[in-house]
């Protein structure tokens, strides 16, 4: 699992959620084929207000995670490119630069224990 918070430039917020419900309209079947070709099994992103202006998180699970920016920066993959220009654009951020994107460090993964019925 790999979770990212990124600054959204606050004049593009409108245009972001635009683009968001054209992934999930439109351009759906491309975006499940970029996640399946990037071997992620989950990707979750929302967007909040943060003391510094709006935020996206981003959730990615799968086994392409790690990689997943790094692998994003390099494909020459026409979905690929669209997507990285798009994210650039939104976020003020050159995506095309492997390291380029904010790195987080996970510190806690807490998760409740099965509830086991020892009545029986």
């Amino acid at each position: 699992m790999k979770a990212m918070a990124i600054p959204l430039i606050p004049e593009k917020v409108d245009a972001w959620k635009a683009w968001v419900h054209e992934l999930l309209g439109p351009q759906r079947k491309e975006f499940d084929d970029f996640n399946e070709r990037f071997l992620l099994t989950a990707h979750r992103v929302w967007v909040t207000e943060g003391p510094q202006g709006p935020m996206v998180i981003a959730i990615l699970e799968g086994p392409g995670t790690d990689l997943f920016l790094n692998d994003l920066a390099i494909s020459q993959h026409p979905f690929d490119t669209w997507f990285r220009e798009r994210i650039s654009e939104y976020h003020g951020i050159d995506f095309s630069q492997p390291g380029s994107a904010p790195s987080s460090e996970l510190l806690v993964d807490w998760h409740a224990r099965e509830l086991v019925d020892v009545s029986a």
